[in-house]
């Protein structure tokens, strides 16, 4: 009798496949039409929020921007008093290894003091330990210490360097 029952009530779902389905639609149809009118409310509040939220922006740069325009320039101004100071100090210490050297200031690189003479000190190192060469001008004499002795002055400096 189970399997009676059973079959009657597939039978009579089988005779009115609309009967539940107008229902659903009709659920389906009104939480539809309520997501929409929801969303379209969320959608109002936001866009209100957002001319809120403009307006507030607006008037804090218009309040702000003096200050902030202030604060970039002094900003600006600090880094290069900075840089300017640095390059004093640098220029200071480059006089000073140049006077203790004897060096040309414009050799003498560094960051720092230390640098400055650690570099003067190896330049008088490299300085000191090659020979320099004796350099005649034209016309005089060095058939002596040339070993060609050819009296073409720039041929001898070149093979005297050799």
């Amino acid at each position: 009798m189970a399997e009676e029952a059973t079959s009657t009530e597939q039978s009579q779902d089988a005779q009115e496949p609309h009967g539940n389905d107008q229902q659903q639609s009709t659920d389906w149809e009104a939480k539809y039409r309520e997501a929409v009118s929801h969303s379209r409310e969320w959608e109002k509040r936001a866009k209100d929020n957002k001319a809120a939220a403009d307006e507030l922006q607006q008037l804090k740069e218009s309040q702000m921007s003096e200050a902030q325009k202030a604060e970039a320039r002094t900003a600006r101004l600090q880094k290069e008093l900075d840089r300017l100071r640095a390059e004093k100090q640098a220029n200071a210490w480059r006089t000073q290894v140049a006077e203790e050297t004897g060096l040309p200031a414009g050799l003498i690189v560094g960051d720092s003091l230390e640098s400055m003479q650690a570099h003067a000190k190896a330049i008088n190192e490299y300085v000191a330990g090659r020979t320099r060469p004796q350099v005649h001008a034209p016309g005089e004499s060095n058939a002596q210490e040339t070993p060609s002795g050819s009296g073409d002055w720039l041929r001898d400096q070149f093979l005297r360097n050799q």
